[in-house]
């Protein structure tokens, strides 16, 4: 795999994860003040925009959720030459939630060592180490999904210190 393919695809499964998360489902509806996904539920257009090289595009996000067995659907649309690779195809995964939130911890060949977490009021955290066996040795984010908005800010850091940053800015429609 190239390393335009490879970053393209890492930028998707991390922005999967984040949006939804994978863990046990719970029974029965969100608690009081628990993780209510249809604060989530809608379509999200807007743009992507690589704060360090100025490359840019749109950006269509697609969020479902089956509360009767917690699970959320996310389909991710990125428009424009993202990462010098053109147009890419629409991705959709699906996965379960909880009262608590998303929450995504463990070891993954290609995402590395993950801590991905989505509170009940839509703030998203993330760190990954050892991308795809070290590849890239660490990656953080943060964001924001909710109030009609879903914003998220990347940081890369490649092997030489060097580090991208990225940006999801995206309207409820």
């Amino acid at each position: 795999m190239n390393r335009k393919m490879f970053l393209l695809s890492l930028f998707i499964m991390s922005f999967i994860l984040t949006a939804c998360g994978s863990s046990p489902a719970s029974t029965g509806q969100p608690s009081a003040g628990g993780f209510d996904p249809d604060k989530f539920v809608g379509t999200y257009v807007g743009e992507w925009k690589n704060e360090t090289t100025g490359a840019s595009g749109s950006s269509v996000i697609t969020v479902a959720a089956d509360k009767a067995t917690n699970t959320a659907t996310v389909t991710l649309d990125f428009g424009g030459n993202y990462l010098g690779l053109g147009d890419p195809p629409a991705v959709t995964v699906s996965a379960n939630y909880t009262d608590e939130g998303a929450i995504v911890q463990g070891n993954n060949v290609l995402l590395g060592d993950m801590d991905v977490r989505v509170d009940p009021e839509g703030n998203i955290t993330g760190t990954f180490k050892n991308i795809a066996g070290g590849i890239i040795p660490f990656m953080t984010y943060t964001g924001k999904i909710g109030d009609g908005r879903l914003d998220t800010n990347y940081e890369v850091t490649l092997k030489d210190g060097t580090i991208t940053k990225a940006t999801v800015r995206s309207a409820k429609q």
